[in-house]
């Protein structure tokens, strides 16, 4: 059975990543509401922004849910090995 990574050996914690995400966002937001351009192009790039983010976050959770899926998968493989009878 293949062994899966845990966040927490590699002092990367969901939670920090999170936050490290939302402050980027949050940055690159404010940087580019403050960036001396027109405001209708400042919205279009904002706009073409937020989009590639929400992109890119069905990409993310597809993935994941692959993943989980393929986890589940093992597990009910794991457990049928476990209970099979010996021969």
């Amino acid at each position: 059975m293949q062994g899966y990574p845990d966040f927490t050996d590699s002092g990367k914690s969901p939670a920090k990543i999170c936050s490290l995400m939302i402050g980027a966002i949050l940055g690159a937001g404010i940087s580019l509401l403050l960036a001396p351009a027109h405001g209708r192009d400042t919205r279009r790039l904002v706009a073409s922004t937020v989009k590639k983010i929400g992109e890119r976050a069905g990409q993310v959770f597809e993935r994941t849910s692959d993943k989980l899926g393929q986890v589940k998968l093992d597990a009910k493989a794991g457990m049928r090995a476990s209970q099979a009878p010996a021969l």
